[in-house]
């Protein structure tokens, strides 16, 4: 009976972890914004990140959350629809304790996008959970008179399961409403 105690505790820990560590935390959805040939994309994580992430941000080692974002040509009547690129936003914030303040990295397919010294806690936690109005795709002719969709997804925190299986904590993937380029008014 022992045995398969430990067994059931050894499967049930890590989905209780995951449970605990995503509870609320979901994204509500993408926008999507055309200026020019720039497509921006925000987007933005509800209620915010999890208390684990929080403390962690508080201790000193760095905490990053990666964003996914995909932009699609829509189908209608496909099953799937066609990538046409992606991009990879990540943001790290390691807080330094010597000057009480956060370092805050942003990074776009692992280039360095800005970085930038923060005093508050909750401006550095704000960074992490948000995607702010980024220009991510250049429009070019390849596109033109296609319908278009962008997909979102979040990975914020990393776990394990039967105690050595690495695991990430991410958001499904939401998308955008569907838009044209070009755009309709500009026709």
């Amino acid at each position: 009976m022992l045995p398969r105690l430990a067994l059931a505790t050894l499967l049930l820990a890590p989905a209780a972890l995951s449970g605990e560590l995503n509870g609320e935390t979901r994204l509500p959805g993408v926008s999507t914004r055309l200026a020019g040939h720039e497509l921006h994309v925000s987007a933005k994580l509800s209620p915010g990140l999890p208390r684990d992430v929080e403390e962690r941000l508080g201790s000193g080692l760095p905490t990053a959350v990666l964003w996914r974002v995909r932009l699609f040509v829509f189908h209608n009547l496909w099953l799937f629809d066609s990538l046409k690129d992606e991009r990879r936003y990540e943001v790290t914030a390691t807080y330094r304790p010597v000057s009480g303040d956060w370092l805050v990295e942003r990074r776009v397919d692992d280039r360095l996008l800005g970085t930038r010294v923060t005093a508050a806690k909750a401006e550095a936690l704000r960074a992490l959970s948000e995607v702010p109005d980024l220009p991510l795709f250049i429009m070019g002719s390849h596109l033109e008179g296609r319908r278009l969709v962008v997909r979102v997804k979040c990975a914020y925190a990393r776990g394990v399961a039967l105690g050595v299986v690495p695991t990430t904590v991410e958001t499904d993937w939401v998308r955008s409403g569907i838009f044209g380029w070009p755009p309709t008014d500009s026709r």
